[in-house]
């Protein structure tokens, strides 16, 4: 039997979210809806901009796995999470958060540079749009994974987002050799439509061998097939995954569990911020999921996203509130 359900790779960031219009968007020449990668110097220009207008709603540690694997812990599951910040206040606070949800930490810390961080920019549609600093992310290095909790694991996650630099490319190209060599199933993220156009031929170097599981939004799921036909995305992904989730937003979700198609519906609320959703629903999936219950493990994961969405911020103030998902759903 696996100790860990999941061992989850991604960038360790500290999340700031600010409440925002239009306008600013544009005037930070910002596209809604995506993730930008910038700079140290054009980022903390933006970050000052923000700062004189108000303060931001919540300042808490993300990442997107991180976020799910987050959320999987606080649902009862046994999970772990590599990725490296600096030897800062930001790193620290980021790897207690970690340890404190009960996730195995194996998070290798830096002198060089300073830990990365993510503007989330919410508009009054609560659309989340991104702006993100590596930092210390960006140099996770092969011997930062730890291989015994690698294979010791069920499943292991990684996300898209680490296609954008050359190094953290390898390293995923690292544990995924080491997990299909060791019968750890293999989920990968798409992330971001942006990541997607941008970096669609790093992304491809992690398909050279078939996920066991795929999980992206409509538009990602367009961008990665290069076309605008949802019949032609589904021939695509199948080449590519065992299984694929991808998420409709308020239309809720299909998922392709090997032989047939299935589908649930969005749930009609009252949201304030999407930001977090997808990340929730992965966690909250790959929390249920057990001998095939992909309808079940969807249905769980669909309910969760519309809950984290009717608050600000990418988790729940406290474990019960993650248990209550559980007990409600």
């Amino acid at each position: 039997m696996n100790k860990y359900k999941i061992y989850g790779i991604g960038n360790a960031l500290l999340d700031y979210e600010y409440k925002v219009n239009d306008k600013i968007l544009k005037e930070l020449e910002l596209e809604k809806g995506c993730m930008l990668l910038n700079e140290y110097e054009k980022h903390f220009n933006i970050h000052s901009f923000l700062k004189n207008i108000r303060p931001p709603e919540k300042v808490v540690p993300g990442g997107s796995v991180a976020n799910s694997v987050y959320a999987m812990s606080q649902f009862g599951s046994k999970a772990c999470f590599s990725g490296k910040v600096s030897n800062d206040k930001t790193g620290n606070d980021f790897i207690d958060c970690l340890i404190e949800s009960g996730i195995n930490t194996f998070v290798e810390q830096t002198d060089e540079n300073q830990s990365g961080e993510c503007l989330v920019l919410i508009t009054p549609d609560n659309e989340r749009t991104m702006n993100t600093f590596l930092g210390s992310s960006s140099l996770l290095e092969i011997k930062d994974i730890d291989l015994n909790a690698l294979i010791s694991s069920e499943y292991l996650l990684i996300e898209g987002y680490l296609v954008s630099s050359e190094q953290t490319l390898e390293v995923s190209k690292y544990a995924l050799e080491q997990a299909r060599g060791n019968n750890t199933k293999t989920i990968l993220t798409l992330s971001d439509p942006n990541i997607v156009s941008f970096f669609r031929q790093n992304l491809l170097q992690l398909f050279k061998s078939k996920a066991n599981m795929v999980f992206c939004n409509e538009q990602e799921a367009k961008n990665f097939s290069e076309t605008d036909s949802l019949e032609d995305v589904h021939k695509f992904l199948r080449e590519m995954s065992d299984t694929y989730i991808i998420t409709l937003g308020k239309n809720g979700a299909i998922c392709f569990d090997g032989k047939n198609l299935l589908k649930v519906e969005g749930q009609k609320v009252s949201s304030k911020d999407f930001t977090g959703a997808g990340d929730i629903f992965l966690g909250a999936f790959m929390h249920r999921i057990k001998n095939n219950n992909f309808l079940e493990s969807m249905n769980f994961a669909n309910y969760c996203a519309s809950k984290i969405i009717q608050i600000y911020g990418a988790k729940f103030s406290n474990k019960n509130d993650y248990l209550s998902l559980i007990k409600k759903s």
